[in-house]
C-alpha cells in the first residue's frame, strides 16, 4: 500500500488537525454533518438489483445477483445474503490488486454485520422449499473512487440495491426449481433499513463522516450501524479510545443521524414496481 506521506503533506495534516480542535472543517460542514449523498439505482443492466452511490466525491457501485443452493442444516427454510467488496485500482493510490486486504475486508464485514444483526432481510422470504432450496444473494460493492468514509457509503448503497432488486419467483416441482413466471421484489425481501455511522477521532475532537483528507490524519473511527430502534454493530479501528461515556454519546447521536438519513434519503422510493 502506498505510503500515506506521499499522499498527504505535513502542513496539510496540520492545517485539518488545527481546525479540528477548533471545531470547523476544511469543506466547510459542522463536526455533525454528512457530505451530500446521491443515489442512482438500476445502473447494471445485468444485475437483479444494483446501486451508484455518491457521498461527497466517494463513489461505489452495488450490484445484486443470485444463484439457487441448498439452506445450511440449522436454517433448512432460511434463504442466504451475503456481502463482498472489492476496492478497484483505479479508485485511489492507496489500492493495489491482488486479493482483498484489510479495508476490503472491513468494509464488506461491517456493512454485512449491520445488515445481518438487524431485522432487514427476511431470509424466510428466500426459501423455495425447505431442506432442498433457497435464493442464495449476492451483494457486491465495488469502490470507484475513494474519498473517505466507505463503509457508511456502501451501507446505503447495499440497501438501496437490495431495495431495487427482483428475483425470479421459483417453485419446487418433481424436476427441481421452476421459474413461476412472477418476481420476489425488494419489498418483500427488507424490512428494516439498518445504516453505519461513522465518526472519526482526533486527539479529543470526534466528529461525523470522515473525507479522505481527515481520515487519513484520523487517530481512530468509530462505526455504529442502528436500526429504527437497536444497535445491530459496532466497529472501532485505529489507535484511538473511546471512552465509554463517549460511546454512549455516540450511539445516542447515531440514532438521531440515522433517522434523519432515512427521512431525507427515502431508500424506499428505488423499490422496484412490477406490473
Amino acid at each position: 500500500m502506498m505510503d500515506i506521506k506521499r499522499v498527504i503533506s505535513t502542513i496539510e495534516k496540520g492545517y485539518i488537525e488545527e481546525n479540528l480542535k477548533k471545531e470547523k472543517r476544511v469543506d466547510g460542514r459542522g463536526l455533525w454533518d454528512y457530505r451530500e449523498f446521491d443515489i442512482k439505482t438500476n445502473t447494471i443492466a445485468a444485475a437483479e438489483g444494483s446501486a451508484d452511490v455518491l457521498l461527497g466525491d466517494t463513489r461505489i457501485l452495488t450490484g445484486i445477483k443470485y444463484d439457487i443452493g441448498e439452506p445450511f442444516p440449522d436454517t433448512p427454510d432460511e434463504g442466504v445474503c451475503t456481502i463482498m467488496a472489492e476496492l478497484l485500482p483505479l479508485a485511489s493510490p492507496l489500492f493495489e490488486r491482488g486479493p482483498p486486504d484489510q479495508q476490503a475486508i472491513e468494509l464488506a464485514r461491517v456493512v454485512d454485520r449491520g445488515i445481518r444483526h438487524a431485522d432487514c432481510v427476511q431470509t424466510k422470504k428466500l426459501c423455495i422449499e425447505p431442506q432442498k432450496a433457497v435464493y442464495i444473494l449476492f451483494v457486491d460493492m465495488y469502490v470507484i473512487n475513494h474519498s473517505g468514509n466507505m463503509i457508511d457509503c456502501g451501507g446505503v448503497g447495499s440497501l438501496a440495491a437490495l431495495i431495487s432488486s427482483h428475483i425470479p419467483e421459483g417453485r419446487w416441482t418433481e424436476n427441481g426449481p421452476e421459474w413461476t413466471g412472477g418476481y420476489i421484489t425488494g419489498k418483500d425481501i427488507i424490512k428494516e433499513l439498518p445504516l453505519p455511522i461513522t465518526y472519526g477521532k482526533i486527539g479529543d475532537c470526534i466528529f461525523l463522516d470522515p473525507s479522505l483528507p481527515e481520515q487519513l490524519v484520523c487517530e481512530g473511527f468509530l462505526t455504529i450501524s442502528v436500526s429504527s430502534s437497536d444497535i445491530t454493530s459496532i466497529q472501532k479501528s485505529g489507535v484511538a479510545t473511546f471512552t465509554p461515556e463517549e460511546v454512549k454519546m455516540l450511539s445516542k447521536k447515531a440514532f438521531e443521524i440515522a433517522d434523519d438519513l432515512r427521512n431525507k434519503l427515502d431508500l424506499w422510493q428505488y423499490a422496484t414496481q412490477i406490473e
